[in-house]
């Protein structure tokens, strides 16, 4: 009872403001992001079974025993069965060899089909959702099937003996799998017409699938009487095995977020303890006092032992609940990108911001308050009595092991923790260090100017520590924030002007030789452009310098188990860049050295290194049974975002034009203009349209949405600096009202004192955006090279808003909280220090 006395009186005296508001928003950073984590992640590993259509599946290429789905239905489960197969499907005089999914009536069972009854539909208002397959008579088709076979929606299609109405067109199917599909377009039919076409026969190829949904345990309890008897054919599919890469992916999310917000943390923490060392200064009379009455030292610890306990919960309290509340707020602006039905956070995130708070207390104010106990009552009576509180190295120890220890927690990896806790450790060197040097510059400069200036000037360097600490949180901080404001106003514009609105939206494949010409000329015809044809040639690596590659190099690189995409061209591709060797032009002598039937060609750099091949490396090709050798003369980069066709392997023209090839290009294809696909599919039926125009559009507006996530998240961050500035200035409090006391006395007037403290925060802000400036033209540098690949230039609007914003934002608050100092009479506030 008496600790609650005790705290209601530092509280009520106003020592523990800063305290509280730090440890809160320390609780809000960690909590908000925790919290929006678990959600996100509980609602794509529950949709995760969308992507089987069912809470488990069971594939295979034999036709499944009917004792299986029986069980599974007398267990209580729901059940429903797939074939897959590629069918030649007609209308009229026209064919096409169709991927066929044939469905029970209750497919799926679990998420939903996408429909439309326009073909290529764009707009949602086109689209309707469905859980159920089509009925018996109808089948649903991709888009791009009716060009194909020149029909239209409620045509008949004959699949093998039965004639079926097109009903619908298919945009999306929950077990779809890969984006696009290049084994013909889909077919969807009901189980009950796969009878009566008559196109399943002994020795055919299909793949059969059991869809099972259902409670849990029931789910688990049917998997295990299954398992044993399933055979080589068969395999077995849950959610979690399907998409393992999700949950990894989902992992380091959450991991890579909170460490996000661990700046926001160790920021809150430093205002924690420069707010804690004000209020164990403070509470110097009272521990004496109650020494005086006789209260041991090990009460003295008890009682605030147990202050510091209330006000955690209290503080991690109120920080729960406004982190819950930002969250809901972030949740706002990045809706489109979350799943529709977030589920309730489980009891992580909530365990984590208490924690946070608790663990917060005690590294950064617990070392602060320790060696109260052990003060003389003599305090009570003299002021010289010496105090020993623990060291600024000790507690700085102390600090920093809580840090790497709260790193380490939400990392949950001891190589990503350290990573995190050097980079903090360097980037305040970093700040520090200039702004050491800056502090003393101008206290130089300080000396020979006027004498506000000078004072101003001079008290920056006298509390240098103050400082630079407040540089090193302030800037910081300013730094993330620039970064954001310029990636969300330049840097993103700059990208979408790369990836410009007539940035190529549309893939053509499969373009045969004789059908080039006309290809071309129905693009022109439209005022269609492409970005240039690319000649494909399919080549299987053999031989590596005239040997077989071992059996685990095989197994580890896809490359060299399957045929890859041959091309050649004279001019470097754009996107492509020669690391090293020689591009064509520069090669001298090369069919003296290796032969007249040797090939020159340029790889990849990454699988270059993955199949372990060098300049100067000689690979062997298989083209249909012919072979050929080919010489590495140089080695490339590739940027796989120009939406432009990339090859692994290049060669210079006269060297594959005698194989088997087709072409590809890609091109923008305008959204009024989404109607010459049906075109071009009717005339030339053999050639793959991949679409990704509502692919580039999705990612415009993740790229949007998230940029206003991470602003509200910068925003706590930045008011975390402010926190650390308010509690630097509030530790010298007593120091500034002393001497604001003399000057009066001394015939200073009281906007004499205001323009010296306005000077001395303004020129501490102008610095602080100055370095902040500094840190994000640096990280801009890395974004623009790295991210954008877009040639680098300095953002002068950065050098002009940095330090005017962190002048007027510290200036504005320091002099707000240091007023006081001029309102008060000298002689009372002399008497009261």
């Amino acid at each position: 009872m008496m600790a609650l006395k005790l705290l209601w009186r530092s509280w009520r005296g106003g020592q523990l403001g800063l305290v509280f508001g730090a440890l809160v928003m320390a609780v809000v950073v960690v909590t908000s992001v925790a919290l929006l984590a678990d959600r996100v992640e509980r609602a794509l590993v529950k949709e995760s079974s969308h992507f089987l259509a069912a809470d488990a599946q069971v594939r295979s290429s034999r036709e499944m025993p009917t004792e299986w789905q029986a069980e599974a239905q007398q267990r209580g489960l729901e059940t429903a069965k797939v074939a897959l197969f590629a069918s030649m499907v007609y209308s009229g005089d026209y064919n096409h060899l169709a991927s066929v999914k044939v469905v029970e009536p209750n497919y799926p069972l679990r998420g939903l089909l996408t429909l439309s009854g326009t073909p290529f539909a764009t707009d949602i208002a086109d689209m309707l959702q469905l859980d159920h397959g089509p009925a018996p008579g109808e089948v649903w088709v991709d888009s791009r099937l009716l060009p194909l076979l020149n029909m239209s929606l409620g045509d008949s299609l004959e699949v093998g003996e039965v004639r079926l109405r097109a009903s619908r067109v298919i945009v999306e199917e929950p077990d779809r799998g890969g984006s696009f599909s290049l084994f013909g377009a889909r077919v969807l039919m009901n189980w009950e017409d796969l009878a009566a076409s008559g196109v399943i026969q002994p020795g055919s190829r299909v793949n059969y699938r059991l869809l099972l949904a259902g409670e849990d345990a029931l789910l688990k309890d049917y998997l295990g009487w299954l398992e044993p008897q399933l055979a080589v054919h068969d395999r077995l599919l849950s959610p979690d095995a399907a998409q393992a890469g999700l949950a990894d992916t989902l992992t380091q999310g959450r991991r890579f977020l909170l460490l996000a917000g661990s700046l926001g943390v160790v920021l809150a923490g430093i205002a924690l303890a420069l707010a804690s060392r004000h209020f164990a200064e403070g509470q110097t009379s009272t521990v004496a006092l109650l020494k005086s009455w006789g209260v041991s030292a090990s009460r003295v610890r008890q009682l605030y032992g147990q202050q510091v306990l209330l006000l955690g919960v209290i503080g991690s309290l109120l920080g729960l609940l406004l982190g819950w509340l930002i969250h809901e707020v972030l949740i706002v602006l990045v809706r489109e990108l979350l799943p529709v039905m977030l589920p309730t956070p489980g009891w992580r995130p909530w365990f984590t911001g208490i924690a946070t708070g608790l663990l917060s207390l005690l590294g950064f104010a617990l070392p602060a308050l320790w060696h109260l106990p052990s003060l003389s009552p003599l305090a009570v009576l003299r002021r010289d009595v010496s105090l020993h509180p623990v060291g600024v190295v000790k507690r700085l120890l102390i600090g920093v092991a809580m840090v790497a220890l709260l790193l380490l927690w939400y990392s949950q990896n001891l190589a990503m923790g350290l990573a995190v806790l050097c980079g903090l450790a360097l980037t305040a060197a970093t700040v520090m260090g200039p702004g050491w040097l800056l502090l003393r510059q101008l206290n130089r400069l300080g000396a020979r100017v006027g004498s506000v200036w000078r004072l101003a000037l001079s008290n920056l360097w006298r509390r240098r520590i103050q400082s630079l600490v407040l540089l090193a949180g302030f800037a910081g901080a300013m730094a993330i924030l620039l970064t954001l404001v310029m990636i969300r106003t330049t840097l993103l514009e700059e990208w979408r002007w790369q990836l410009a609105e007539d940035a190529p939206n549309h893939f053509l494949v499969n373009v045969a030789p004789y059908e080039l010409q006309g290809v071309e000329q129905l693009l022109a015809d439209n005022e269609l452009t492409t970005v240039g044809w690319y000649a494909m040639v399919r080549g299987r690596i053999t031989l590596i310098d005239g040997e077989t590659p071992s059996e685990e190099l095989i197994d580890q690189n896809e490359a060299l188990r399957r045929e890859l995409n041959l091309s050649w061209t004279e001019e470097l591709p754009q996107g492509n860049a020669v690391e090293e060797g020689l591009w064509w032009p520069q090669i001298e002598g090369f069919a003296e050295r290796y032969g007249e039937g040797v090939a020159p060609l340029s790889i990849e750099e990454d699988l270059a290194e993955e199949i372990g091949v060098t300049l100067g490396s000689r690979l062997t090709f298989s083209v249909g049974g012919l072979t050929f050798d080919g010489v590495v003369t140089s080695i490339r980069s590739l940027n796989w975002d120009t939406m432009t066709p990339n090859f692994y392997i290049l060669f210079p023209e006269g060297y594959l034009e005698k194989f088997p090839r087709i072409f590809m290009t890609s091109l923008y294809l305008p959204p009024e203009q989404k109607a010459f696909v049906n075109d071009l599919l009717s005339q030339f039926p053999t050639v793959l349209v991949i679409e990704l125009d509502m692919v580039i559009d999705r990612i415009r507006t993740m790229v949007s949405q998230i940029t206003h996530g991470l602003e509200l998240m910068t925003l706590l961050i930045l008011g975390c600096g402010v926190l650390v500035m308010l509690a630097a200035v509030k530790l010298s409090m007593s120091e500034r009202l002393q001497e604001s006391a003399v000057l009066r006395t001394l015939g200073s007037t009281g906007k004499r004192i205001l323009a010296i403290q306005s000077l001395e925060f303004g020129v501490l802000g102008g610095l602080a955006g100055f370095l902040g400036a500094s840190g994000a033209e640096l990280a801009l540098f890395l974004l623009q090279q790295r991210m954008f690949e877009a040639p680098f230039g300095l953002h002068w609007e950065l050098w002009l808003a940095g330090p005017l914003l962190g002048a007027l934002l510290v200036a504005g608050l320091g002099v707000g909280y240091t007023r006081r100092s001029v309102t008060q009479p000298p002689l009372q506030v002399l008497s009261n220090l």
